[in-house]
């Protein structure tokens, strides 16, 4: 019962919290709530002002996350309402105001660059960078703004070959690197300007 009394007050702290990121992700827009529904059961072991409940390893509450992804829209759970960039952006949110206390080593972040760019792109790259300082963050991503703040960056490449198709990975770094910022900047025909600007995004990190 206390855990759940606990979870109901930080319920709502958290909420606020991943909104506020939201906001700078472009998805201010977007109503994040949280909702806890306690496990009926008769023959529950818990007793709450005269009701029995369920009980497990995580206490009495069912926890989920809710989204009304658009102003006038009411809230629905997010599995069912986020697009894959939604929901990279919001687990980023969440990530975020979760970086001190949980304890997942390793997260992958794939279309978290979807339909956004410019100042965006900036405030994505600069908060997978800090989560990155704590934990590995691998980004999947097609903007040169988010790939410059990698400390590592590789490059994933298809070509055909004897009636099959290779994939490869290769890690840039220095001059290759910079090219590679570029020709996402210019695409394959890169430019002096490209190539300048790239300095500048890898420089900024």
């Amino acid at each position: 019962i206390e855990l759940s009394e606990d979870r109901n007050r930080a319920a709502a702290r958290f909420a606020g919290a991943v909104a506020r990121q939201l906001e700078e992700l472009a998805l201010g827009q977007s109503d994040f709530g949280v909702r806890l529904t306690e496990r009926a059961d008769p023959e529950g072991p818990t007793v709450q002002d005269g009701d029995r409940y369920a009980t497990g390893p995580d206490g009495i509450d069912v926890v989920e996350f809710y989204l009304a992804p658009n102003v006038g829209e009411g809230p629905r759970p997010l599995k069912a309402v986020a697009s894959g960039g939604e929901l990279s952006r919001i687990m980023l949110a969440v990530k975020s105001v979760l970086a001190g206390s949980d304890r997942v080593g390793t997260m992958v972040f794939d279309e978290i660059d979807a339909g956004i760019g410019g100042r965006v792109a900036e405030v994505v790259g600069r908060k997978l960078k800090e989560l990155g300082s704590a934990r590995q963050a691998v980004c999947i991503t097609h903007l040169p703004q988010i790939a410059a703040k990698a400390s590592t960056q590789w490059v994933v490449s298809k070509r055909a070959e004897d009636g099959h198709t290779r994939v490869e990975v290769a890690r840039v770094t220095g001059k290759a690197r910079q090219k590679e910022i570029a020709r996402m900047l210019a695409g394959e025909s890169i430019t002096p300007t490209a190539l300048e600007h790239a300095a500048t995004l890898l420089k900024a990190g």
